[in-house]
């Protein structure tokens, strides 16, 4: 087999190898691309729950301040929340919190005498992406995270071989590669 017929071999190859492993990626990359998004913003919204919050107003009314057990009801009954309590205590002596099993809570200040409601509900797609993205699952999730870092590193530079002649990244387009390489460096030391 002659030098230029191994070449052609190799390059139909890398870009058959490039394609289908590629297209494996795809779906993977998207989560993970979803998550990363979803993730850089937790400062702005919670990418694992949506809390809304609810303010209830109450009557000046006396609370059974001595008795936990008659407060806590006496709190399910104003504020309407039909919830199983998980635990409940003093966070301050004006302030009484109850904490519900789905991860609702429920505040009582006594004094604005303001009952505050937060409930909780899970994004289910979003927290499932974020917990495969923080490597939250199972050791096994390691090794498989392991492989599709080794499968990106091989499109980055089976990607670099895919175009030949003068839009090859080898000419003036090598800057960009640089520059890529560069810019987390940048945001490293900076």
């Amino acid at each position: 087999m002659n030098k230029q017929k191994r070449k052609n071999n190799g390059y139909k190859l890398n870009r058959s190898l490039h394609r289908d492993i590629g297209y494996f990626c795809v779906g993977l990359i998207i989560i993970f691309s979803v998550s990363g998004i979803a993730l850089n913003h937790k400062n702005d919204w919670n990418p694992n729950y949506q809390i809304k919050q609810y303010k209830i107003p109450t009557s000046l009314q006396t609370w059974p301040l001595d008795n936990d057990k008659q407060l806590i009801s006496l709190l399910l009954q104003t504020s309407q929340v039909t919830e199983k309590v998980k635990a409940s205590y003093w966070a301050s002596p004006k302030q009484f919190k109850l904490f519900f099993e789905n991860g609702s809570n429920l505040s009582l200040n006594l004094s604005n005498q303001e009952i505050t409601y937060e409930h909780i509900t899970p994004r289910h797609v979003f927290q499932a992406f974020n917990r495969l993205h923080l490597n939250e699952i199972k050791k096994s999730w390691v090794i498989f995270s392991d492989i599709f870092a080794l499968l990106l590193i091989f499109l980055a530079v089976s990607g670099l071989f895919m175009v030949k002649g003068k839009n090859s990244p080898w000419g003036i387009r090598l800057l960009l590669i640089i520059s890529g390489m560069a810019l987390p460096t940048v945001f490293i030391f900076t």
